[in-house]
């Protein structure tokens, strides 16, 4: 499955941000939202790139800490999971986020 993610990236808050597009291949459909960007952060550290930061801190959808939007949408197309535990079986191959 691939999908395509569009993150902000932002230096600093006194340097401009955009969005950056990026492409993901994911391996396994059971996969966190948090796991799909370790996948990424791998691929950007191989490349010399910086890494996307985030927040998380239990990776288990109980603190709360890893919420963030998708779409436009609170944390994705479900109601209110948190990216720990939204999987990518809840989107569509070739989709873009």
């Amino acid at each position: 499955m691939k999908l395509t993610l569009k993150i902000w990236r932002q230096k600093n808050r006194k340097e401009a941000g955009k969005f950056v597009t990026y492409s993901v291949d994911i391996e396994n459909a059971e996969m966190s939202m948090l796991e799909v960007i370790d996948v990424l952060n791998e691929n950007l550290i191989e490349k010399g790139e910086e890494p996307v930061a985030f927040e998380h801190d239990c990776r288990e959808g109980i603190c709360g800490s890893c919420g963030f939007m998708i779409n436009g949408v609170r944390i994705g197309p479900m109601p209110a999971p948190l990216s720990a535990s939204l999987t990518m079986r809840h989107f569509k191959d070739g989709q873009e986020l």
